[in-house]
């Protein structure tokens, strides 16, 4: 199912299903974002925690999040969900999700890092395609990235294919305007494991200490989604906020014992943000050596920025050469 596109004029709903953004300098620039999109036809719609939370860095109370992120899919003014940050606690919200109202009110929604949990769930196990790429902030920096532009872009139906960037951002940066862009400071370079490759399949993936969660507890069921697509051929994208070695070993045999790789057609991992371990790469390889596709490294996903806009669900071709990429999708199934 892939949701209708931002039509010209509707409202972007932003959330918090993890945590509340609290920071001054974050408030400036989720200000600025709001009267950034307005420009550009589309006022936001801010849902009550999106600025509070309490000691743990929770939003609000798990049925709170829950209420809020409801009454935006089913406000009909409402055309994309976009979370406002990542966090620790969105794995709350399972207790109280009504799935079938999740099927009734298809809408994009975007976010990444702790989001993995509900975009996740929502394509493998309710065939509803997500948006795997920035929280709401980064539509207030100044001026936007090209990542930011084209991510609004594919929003709104009006782009399929992204190119990878030029140059990224490695770790975090100090602000003092809140409305800084990305700092980039390291060059982007792709690497393949088969040489320069192209590929192509069903996108699904997100955050490494996410997948791994539901893996270990065994309560997100992949059958239903690899029974409908390995055919189409699987692409797992993924990319970690903070693994080590020995816990990346163990997800990835895991996920291999449970079928989760079933039409696994190539694999794209983003930069590591925080990692512990000897050769990151060599880990990854060792660990899947029993699948002969495409390992691809050093993508433009997740916690290491810019990124790129990455559906889940959607068929697509992933094309390398040269230390960049090309993505292009298929958005008419």
């Amino acid at each position: 199912m892939i949701p209708k596109f931002l039509g010209e004029g509707q409202t972007i709903g932003v959330t918090a299903p993890s945590f509340g953004v609290t920071e001054p300098l974050d408030i400036v620039r989720f200000k600025h974002a709001e009267e950034t999109l307005l420009k550009k036809g589309h006022p936001v719609r801010k849902t009550p925690n999106v600025h509070t939370a309490d000691e743990s860095g929770r939003s609000s109370p798990f049925m709170q999040r829950v209420t809020e992120l409801g009454g935006l899919l089913e406000d009909p003014s409402v055309g994309a969900i976009v979370s406002a940050s990542g966090g620790d606690y969105q794995c709350e919200m399972l207790m109280g999700m009504d799935w079938d109202f999740i099927e009734r009110h298809p809408k994009w929604i975007q976010g990444y890092s702790d989001n993995t949990v509900l975009l996740f769930k929502i394509t493998a196990e309710h065939d509803i395609a997500t948006i795997y790429c920035s929280n709401f902030g980064d539509f207030g920096m100044e001026p936007w990235h090209r990542s930011v532009t084209e991510n609004l872009e594919f929003l709104e139906g009006k782009r399929t294919q992204q190119h990878s960037f030029g140059t990224y951002q490695d770790g975090f940066i100090d602000r003092k305007t809140g409305l800084e862009p990305y700092n980039e400071d390291k060059k982007v370079v792709w690497t393949c494991s088969k040489g320069d490759c192209t590929f192509s399949g069903r996108l699904i993936g997100g955050c490494m200490d996410v997948l791994e969660w539901y893996q270990r507890k065994g309560n997100l069921d992949m059958s239903g989604f690899l029974s409908k697509y390995s055919k189409d051929g699987i692409i797992w994208y993924m990319e970690t906020y903070d693994m080590d070695e020995p816990r990346i070993r163990k997800m990835f045999e895991g996920m291999s014992k449970d079928g989760w790789f079933e039409g696994a057609s190539g694999f794209v991992f983003g930069r590591p943000l925080f990692y512990k371990g000897s050769d990151y790469q060599k880990t990854v390889s060792d660990s899947l050596k029993g699948y002969d596709v495409p390992i691809v490294f050093d993508a433009d996903i997740g916690h290491k920025p810019p990124r790129m806009t990455m559906i889940n669900g959607a068929k697509c071709t992933v094309k390398t050469g040269g230390g960049s990429a090309v993505i292009s999708y298929d958005l008419t199934e």
